[in-house]
């Protein structure tokens, strides 16, 4: 009889244990710092990645501002250019974008005169000689139509240069850190800047040797 009654206290006693013990680890504390930490990480780490992503690109948003704006203002400072002129120019301005990989460079000079009638024609357009620089630009053809100009610009009898700058962004260090972590190819963004600027050594740049006499249709 005390056997039996011995046995049948055992469950009860597993139970309160059971009980004791799911008790001990409701009210233990230890370890919540460390799984809120482990919660916390991933949208951390997002945070920080997207931060100098997008810092990364601002500032390579404008070195393509600095890098038109340093190619139109060397250009109107010459009297006359050659390709070979071009060239130096186009070689010097690249230094601009560094840190960035000038990889995915374009850039394109325009020389535009503006006829009596306020019509907008090519004079000369030139890219580099180095195709990697070149981009997706090609030389406008002399003599068409230039109609992107603001009206604003468009003073009779005058000159103007044109400075275009394209560059295919894409992060360095985050995209390799999101790789890692997401195991998904960074993205690329296209960033792209124009400038106008008067010449201010003459009433405009000449190329040489000069590219042909009058267009057609210009108005004197």
């Amino acid at each position: 009889m005390k056997k039996t009654r011995s046995l049948l206290r055992v469950p009860a006693m597993v139970n309160r244990r059971v009980r004791r013990i799911l008790g001990r680890f409701r009210r233990s504390q230890s370890g919540v710092a460390a799984v809120e930490f482990a919660l916390m990480v991933p949208a951390m780490m997002a945070v920080w990645v997207g931060m100098v992503i997008a810092t990364d690109a601002l500032t390579a948003d404008k070195k393509v501002t600095l890098l038109a704006r340093t190619l139109a203002d060397m250009t109107t400072q010459m009297v006359a250019v050659s390709q070979s002129d071009m060239d130096s120019i186009f070689s010097a301005t690249e230094s601009v974008l560094w840190p960035h990989p000038s990889d995915q460079l374009g850039m394109r000079v325009t020389a535009i005169d503006i006829d009596g009638a306020g019509v907008a024609f090519v004079d000369w357009s030139v890219v580099p000689s180095n195709a990697g620089m070149r981009g997706s630009f090609s030389p406008l053809a002399r003599c068409s139509k230039y109609t992107g100009l603001p009206a604003g610009l468009k003073v009779a009898r005058t000159s103007i240069i044109l400075s275009e700058v394209s560059m295919v962004y894409k992060a360095s260090a985050a995209t390799q850190i999101v790789d890692e972590m997401f195991k998904s190819s960074g993205g690329t963004m296209p960033l792209g800047d124009t400038l106008y600027m008067r010449p201010r050594q003459s009433t405009k740049v000449e190329y040489n040797p000069p590219p042909g006499g009058a267009c057609a249709g210009y108005v004197n």
